[in-house]
């Protein structure tokens, strides 16, 4: 069967850079924990745990030895409860993501209230919530920003999860307008990545007859990435694995589009392509 590879796949530069680090802390230290998941990819996350990353969700019991620090970031207390138990940090929070971080913060010193558009249940937004402190809230979408009842001649500054949708992030700035802040300051922190790929995906789905994303179900650029295509193609899955694949997807499909998430390594993207065009037994 006919596939069709969008012009973005793979890890991005952030995420290639965590896991770079991460694979130098195994080879240098003798106790490597990750403080939560690295990446939100399943496979490559076992895949560092078998090498000797542990992953745990809080630092409560680790006596000695390094903490790397996930690309989504952390909050400033927990960076520093880590510091004070004389623990080796390592930091591998994605340079985009350490922008929003330090926007958040300075916008909510200059006396800002600061909005930040994403999923308030991510381990980046907790963190850029952390970061900004005080008088922030999170907001899904339009409605969020309604939710929100702000007053006229208020100072607002708005920023965005690195992984969100311009589509989604310019119409809540338009509501805010809405409200009539005092003063206005928005950031578009959304990744140039996550932007490229959003463009990658969604002109490959107009092309062809089933778009397949591949990623984490977990990770919210892979699922950003799903809701892209299905506007506009019906018929767009995602996956982890060519495990996932059904037959009676592929009935009605002459052509399959593939893209991925920026945490899939190619290997997984590579099966998946093989599987699709019949390479792989069934």
């Amino acid at each position: 069967m006919p596939i069709k590879l969008a012009k973005k796949v793979g890890f991005c530069f952030g995420v290639r850079r965590a896991i770079n680090m991460a694979e130098d802390v195994i080879k240098k230290e003798k106790c490597a924990y990750s403080l939560g998941s690295l990446i939100h990819n399943r496979q490559v996350v076992n895949t560092l745990s078998a090498r000797g990353l542990k992953v745990i969700d809080n630092i409560g019991k680790v006596r000695s030895g390094c903490i790397v620090i996930s690309s989504h970031g952390i909050s400033p207390k927990k960076s520093e409860e880590i510091k004070k138990r004389s623990l080796k940090l390592i930091d591998t929070t994605c340079p985009f993501v350490r922008n929003a971080q330090d926007m958040a913060r300075q916008l909510s010193r200059d006396g800002y209230r600061v909005i930040i558009v994403g999923d308030a249940n991510h381990p980046e937004v907790r963190a850029l919530v952390d970061h900004a402190g005080k008088n922030v809230s999170v907001v899904k979408d339009v409605k969020g920003v309604r939710a929100l009842r702000l007053k006229a001649k208020e100072k607002i500054g708005v920023l965005s999860q690195t992984t969100q949708a311009m589509d989604n992030f310019l119409p809540v700035v338009r509501a805010v307008i809405d409200a009539k802040p005092g003063e206005l300051r928005v950031f578009n922190t959304i990744c140039r990545d996550a932007e490229d790929r959003q463009k990658a995906a969604r002109d490959l789905a107009r092309e062809v007859d089933l778009m397949l994303i591949v990623g984490g179900k977990n990770s919210a650029n892979t699922k950003r990435l799903l809701s892209v295509c299905k506007t506009i193609l019906k018929d767009s899955h995602l996956i982890e694995t060519y495990k996932d694949l059904k037959s009676g997807w592929f009935k009605k499909a002459r052509i399959v589009g593939v893209t991925s998430g920026a945490s899939t390594p190619d290997w997984i993207v590579k099966e998946v392509a093989q599987q699709v065009s019949g390479k792989i037994k069934k």
